[in-house]
């Protein structure tokens, strides 16, 4: 891929480089209940927020491959970091398919006031992250075995803002399994479920 290098440039990240080894399928593929796949709503949410370029971190059409496979999210965002060169990144899992524009844009503005890594709570993503010199030494030191390979260790050592949550809501859920989908898709049948097995 072609290196790019957009000055001072925030991009927007997907990372959907997962094995998706719990759902038995591509979480990527999975259809979204109000736009296409989860991949799709997740692009087309980075896409109306004003970056520079979004991208996917993974290996499909399009998007960056790990440079160093099975490293999780910081190896595909030390790939990502290699491929762009861009200043910042504000990072989205492809698994969370009820993050809306609004919570995305307050993260993003706050990542720009202050320049530190930003999240919100106690929830790691989605985040707004400056790839800057300190931040590409750990990833690197991540993916060499030197550094602890964990997103958490990582924002504790670039001493990361914890936002505090406005509005509760369903955003922050995951989707990992098949139950957790069918709940998202069907949520009716669920409830009927668990209250037959109730009483």
């Amino acid at each position: 891929m072609a290196k790019v290098n957009p000055n001072g440039s925030t991009i927007g990240v997907v990372l959907a480089g997962g094995r998706s080894s719990r759902m038995g399928r591509d979480k990527a593929l999975l259809a979204h209940p109000e736009r296409g796949s989860f991949l799709q709503h997740a692009e087309g949410l980075l896409r109306a927020l004003p970056l520079t370029q979004v991208v996917t971190s993974g290996t499909r059409p399009g998007g960056i491959e790990d440079l160093v496979p099975e490293q999780g999210p910081l190896g595909g965002l030390y790939s990502v970091v290699q491929a762009t060169g861009a200043d910042a990144a504000l990072v989205i899992p492809v698994d969370m398919p009820l993050l809306g524009r609004d919570l995305l844009a307050e993260l993003l503005a706050e990542g720009q006031r202050s320049g530190r890594p930003c999240y919100f709570d106690h929830f790691f993503f989605p985040l707004w992250l400056p790839l800057n010199a300190k931040c590409l030494d750990y990833l690197r030191g991540a993916i060499e075995g030197r550094r602890r390979n964990s997103v958490g260790a990582l924002l504790r050592h670039l001493e990361a803002n914890s936002i505090p949550i406005k509005n509760a809501g369903d955003w922050s859920r995951n989707i990992n399994t098949p139950a957790d989908y069918l709940g998202l898709t069907m949520p009716d049948k669920i409830s009927e479920n668990r209250f037959l097995r109730e009483h």
